[in-house]
């Protein structure tokens, strides 16, 4: 009886430390703040080839990685786009669940959309990129963080520093670390 007690109370321990798990991590946040991208570093396309600021187009989104980084890294992958004022880079991780950035809204109807928007097709948080990837809508905690770029000689794009805030979602000790 003793036994059987003891097993049920160890799985009813188990069962309640699952949720505390969900609720991110608490001793490893590295994967969040350190990234690959340094002052210089060149943005490529999925093929390897160099981004160049000419290439970015009105109407669409690129990813871009970093030029000899392991591109499996969480702050590896950004999506880039052409605003008013010229190209920006952001986290392709969302800022809620750390789902793909995957879509960029165009205006089409400008009374209900009045701007363009990188939207996470998983719970449609939505982001400006006009301004610093701002969110507009959905449950994301906190803006996309920003990828300060700078063009070559060559006209392709480069990282001018490391992002401006930490990517992945916004568990408590991510929202507030900053990149390294």
């Amino acid at each position: 009886m003793l036994l059987a007690g003891s097993g049920a109370a160890g799985t009813l321990g188990l069962a309640a430390l699952t949720p505390a798990a969900s609720l991110g991590p608490f001793l490893d946040l590295h994967s969040f703040v350190d990234t690959p991208w340094r002052r210089g570093r060149r943005l490529v396309r999925e093929d390897g080839k160099p981004l160049a600021a000419a290439d970015i187009d009105d109407e669409t989104f690129e990813t871009a990685y970093p030029e000899g980084a392991d591109r499996e890294l969480m702050g590896s992958p950004v999506v880039v786009v052409r605003i008013a004022s010229g190209v920006v880079a952001y986290s392709k991780v969302c800022t809620h669940a750390g789902c793909a950035i995957g879509l960029y809204r165009k205006p089409t109807f400008p009374d209900v959309q009045p701007r363009r928007a990188l939207v996470c097709p998983c719970h449609y948080s939505t982001f400006d990129p006009a301004q610093h990837g701002k969110v507009l809508f959905g449950p994301a905690g906190r803006p996309l963080p920003e990828l300060p770029l700078e063009v070559d000689g060559d006209g392709n794009l480069r990282a001018a520093g490391n992002f401006s805030g930490p990517v992945g979602p916004s568990w408590s000790g991510v929202r507030y670390r900053r990149p390294t």
